[in-house]
């Protein structure tokens, strides 16, 4: 077990930094070429995908990978349905496009909406190869294919953008990415549909995935609420702006805690009696996420004006004070989204979707109060909203799975009084060098320098539990 654990959490993070990697300097290249008004198009359109995947999904593909003993005919039967549903929903919004297109009056978004929703149809049909390959553990091939693939569509959303496509240049990327990865999921799995749907192999996949549904549309809806009424309220440029901002102060929280997650839930599902191993290793992994996360984030969050001037140029620098603040708010990813997996690992969905559905009408009541005060006063807002996430998750997690908030704040308060103390060194140089570059790799090189150096001598338990990756 613990074999399979090393394994697959190392694959899986070659996999997600790899591949985040790829996209992240594909991102910051495209940035360059292109504006935020063809950001924000793109951005438009989320609501509707993120609804229509959870439908397409249905919580089938989590099922699929925490059922104990899968049969081909629970494959077929969620194959047949997630095709089925992808299919409807495509039309729905084919046709629904030319309302869209006038809800935002943003010229030509019926049309990128009509070609951007093929991703659905495309995707429906890869969820079981994909969730047998994650059951059986085999991140290695899922990491090959990953990395050629976005590198592939990066360059040619590239190519796109440099020629002038503006915002087709990120369908083209999407589009490209899902159709080539998902031939890769068929390929590596050996699965193919033979069409034999079960009523009652659905009932069963369905009585886990059904409150999986109802989380995963409280999420789409809220997650992409600021999205829908940024891109009402105000225009794509701004919304652009949110979107790119949400996007690079989020990278590395979201990435590094997906990583684990992804890695570990197979597993913890596999051990979902045991409650005290759960605990133990929930634990652990939240100080070595946090270990990693709170001080590249803080740094973003210090450095951010120059960051922005050095990679995106001066465009972009509207976003500066929006990226700050959401800088702190990612964090809290961390810790939900352990959670989350958490619930899901001990087959505690309806609990789960109880708790989420609490926190987003928390969220939706801070953002009735704030968007009527502009676009920052809607980011502060999601920093409180952050805050109350953990609190509202915590108090479910303590009552099933038996760890405390105290505890959690102990594997992560070490780890923030580290990453603050060499604040002082940053705003130091930052004061005493004009030239940007320079500034900028003096605080990058001191910054992290003395964090290591202060987690060395502290022997921070992140540092064994890396090396004991390292070694394997």
């Amino acid at each position: 077990m613990k074999s399979d654990a090393h394994k697959s959490v190392l694959w899986s993070g070659i996999q997600q930094f790899v591949v985040f990697g790829i996209q992240f300097v594909v991102g910051i290249v495209l940035a360059r070429l292109l504006n935020p008004y063809d950001f924000g198009v793109i951005a438009m359109q989320g609501v509707f995908f993120s609804i229509s995947n959870a439908f397409v999904d249905c919580g089938l593909e989590g099922a699929l990978i925490q059922k104990k003993e899968c049969t081909n005919t629970d494959e077929n039967s969620a194959f047949i349905f997630s095709t089925s549903i992808s299919v409807a929903l495509y039309l729905l919004l084919f046709f629904g496009a030319p309302i869209i297109e006038e809800f935002y009056h943003t010229p030509n978004l019926g049309k990128v909406l009509r070609v951007s929703a093929l991703v659905l149809m495309i995707n429906a049909v890869g969820i079981v190869p994909r969730s047998l390959l994650q059951r059986q553990l085999r991140f290695k091939e899922l990491a090959v294919a990953s990395t050629s693939i976005s590198l592939f569509s990066g360059v040619i959303a590239m190519y796109m953008a440099y020629n002038g496509y503006a915002y087709w240049a990120l369908v083209g990327q999407t589009l490209l990415a899902t159709v080539l990865m998902n031939m890769a999921y068929y390929a590596y799995s050996r699965w193919w549909p033979s069409f034999k749907f079960s009523t009652e192999s659905f009932r069963q996949l369905f009585s886990f995935g059904l409150p999986m549904l109802f989380t995963s549309l409280v999420h789409a809806v809220y997650n992409n609420l600021y999205s829908l009424v940024i891109g009402k309220r105000f225009n794509a440029w701004q919304l652009g702006l949110y979107n790119r901002a949400d996007n690079y102060s989020s990278y590395v929280s979201y990435n590094l805690s997906d990583m684990s997650m992804r890695a570990l839930y197979p597993i913890l599902s596999r051990t979902q009696d045991n409650i005290e191993q759960l605990k133990v290793a929930a634990l652990r992994i939240l100080h070595a996420s946090a270990f990693i996360v709170v001080p590249i984030n803080i740094f973003l969050l210090v450095k951010a004006e120059d960051i922005i001037r050095i990679l995106l140029t001066n465009k972009w620098l509207e976003m500066t004070p929006l990226m700050q603040v959401m800088c702190i708010s990612s964090m809290a990813y961390v810790v939900s989204n352990l959670h989350f997996n958490l619930f899901k690992a001990i087959g505690r969905t309806q609990i789960l979707f109880f708790c989420e559905l609490i926190k987003k009408i928390l969220g939706i009541l801070i953002l009735l109060v704030t968007f009527q005060y502009g676009l920052m006063v809607m980011v502060w807002g999601l920093l409180i909203y952050a805050i109350l996430n953990i609190f509202v998750s915590s108090y479910f997690v303590y009552r099933f799975v038996g760890i405390t908030l105290l505890e959690q704040s102990k594997e992560v308060g070490i780890v923030a009084l580290n990453a603050l103390l060499p604040i002082l060194v940053c705003s130091l140089i930052g004061i005493s060098f004009d030239q940007l570059y320079l500034r900028f790799a003096l605080s990058f090189i001191s910054y992290f320098s003395i964090y290591t150096l202060l987690a060395w001598y502290e022997k921070d338990k992140a540092i064994d539990f890396f090396k004991g990756y390292f070694k394997r």
